[in-house]
């Protein structure tokens, strides 16, 4: 089988998920001062769910208690940008990156011990086109920021300060019309990957040191495809197909090819939103948002995938499950809604069981205080 096989062509189609989303970067389209951060702090005890806010110009950020219990940090939710559509969490765990399409811009904060964000001097940045995702190098010194119509991408370099740098290398095109892409580098940091939502496409570039990106061609996946999901082992990527109803898995090659996983694609019994794949590499989960549950799978040697008994999981009724976050512990997953009837986000606690199978975990759901969390904008300290 081709590694990288030429761009499919899309076929016509829409989903009610993303529709306000679409509608926002397609007007943004059309158009075209902080305070000093502290150090980072140790927070050896403290860990932190942070969830951002699609429609709402604000990151919630929850402590996580030792058991898993979650609770509310003073002040959270924090302002930022509007039209947050990713977030990320670099590996001090404590410094966070946001794109934000309604002013063009990055911004970028640092977690303190209590939970509170800090602006990072130098880290609010104007970019090329409405920015959609943002991607960080496993070791947090390059960030790659995908925006504009047609997509493409550019690079920064990190400074020690967390303060954003252009690299000065070229921008590069995304293959197919992405108005909403997604982005991913592959944990050996050699690799970036990068989906078109309104196609059926996924861009891949290799990174070079300096942060020059070069395409290597597309690989097609089904209509749809959204936040890509990596084993912990770099060997295998996870895509959500929304209008397919399924994950696409691929096997990685040495040079960063890509190869179909025997019985790819997988159906999940609903619109898979983003899959998460646990820290031993031998459970994945991924939200169905409309289907109204969360389906788990055995993650086996080869990567191929099989379904976990009883799954999919019931989520709570009168939500869209949007994103999981999985505790370090192994214990407890996260779900976190993209739309639900109460208006704000929720988080909602499940236990997982020794044969990886879901069980609500009795405790009650916990507002973020932000509206539409809306693609990859979800992260958990470690």
């Amino acid at each position: 089988m081709t590694s990288y096989s030429a761009p499919g062509r899309s076929r016509p189609g829409s989903l009610l998920l993303r529709c306000a989303a679409v509608a926002f970067i397609a007007m943004l389209l059309s158009v075209v001062g902080w305070s000093t951060a502290p150090a980072p702090a140790s927070a050896a005890n403290s860990r932190f769910l942070v969830v951002a806010g699609t429609a709402s110009m604000g990151i919630s950020v929850l402590r996580v208690a030792e058991d898993g219990t979650l609770s509310s940090v003073p002040n959270s939710p924090f302002p930022t940008g509007f039209g947050v559509l990713s977030l990320v969490l670099a590996p001090d765990g404590r410094t966070v990156y946001v794109p934000h399409a309604g002013d063009l811009g990055v911004s970028g904060y640092r977690l303190d011990d209590n939970g509170t964000l800090h602006p990072i001097p130098g880290a609010d940045i104007t970019v090329g086109g409405p920015p959609t995702a943002a991607a960080l190098s496993p070791d947090g010194t390059q960030l790659f920021v995908v925006g504009g119509a047609p997509g493409h991408v550019e690079s920064f370099a990190v400074t020690p300060s967390g303060a954003l740098i252009p690299t000065g290398a070229p921008t590069v095109p995304v293959d197919g019309f992405s108005a909403v892409g997604m982005a991913a580098v592959d944990p050996s940091g050699r690799f970036l990957r990068v989906v078109t939502y309104l196609g059926n496409t996924m861009s891949n570039y290799a990174i070079a040191p300096d942060g020059t990106m070069t395409p290597l061609g597309a690989t097609e996946v089904k209509l749809g495809p959204v936040a890509p999901g990596f084993s912990p082992d770099g060997r295998y990527l996870y895509v959500s197909n929304e209008f397919g109803f399924d994950l696409s898995g691929f096997a990685i090659g040495a040079n960063g090819e890509l190869a179909p996983t025997p019985g790819s694609p997988y159906p999940t019994h609903g619109v898979p939103h983003g899959a998460v794949v646990t820290a031993d590499g031998t459970r994945l989960y991924v939200p169905n948002a409309m289907g109204g549950s969360i389906a788990g799978f055995d993650v086996h040697a080869d990567g191929r995938l099989s379904e976990l008994p009883g799954s999919p999981y019931a989520a709570p009724a009168a939500t869209l499950p949007g994103q999981v976050a999985l505790h370090p512990d192994g214990k407890t997953l996260y779900l976190i809604d993209v739309l639900t009837a109460q208006v704000t986000t929720r988080v909602h606690t499940y236990t997982i069981r020794v044969d990886g199978s879901l069980a609500p975990s009795g405790r009650p759901s916990v507002d973020t205080g932000v509206v539409m969390s809306d693609g990859p904008v979800v992260a958990i300290t470690s």
